[in-house]
């Protein structure tokens, strides 16, 4: 039986090593991974711009 995973990323600073790393403790071996979501590295949906925000 295959274990099939799916390991997100949100942001381009993020990665799935945390996630890889508790699928080894947990003893799961060559899982196959049907998504592997990545965001581009400048993708954002937060803006660092406060001075256009509303009060």
């Amino acid at each position: 039986m295959a274990n099939l995973v799916y390991k997100r990323a949100t942001t381009g600073q993020q990665s799935t090593a945390r996630q890889d790393l508790i699928l080894e403790e947990a003893g799961i071996e060559d899982p196959v991974v049907f998504e592997e979501h990545r965001a581009p590295p400048a993708a954002s949906t937060r803006s660092s711009d406060r001075s256009s925000a509303s009060c």
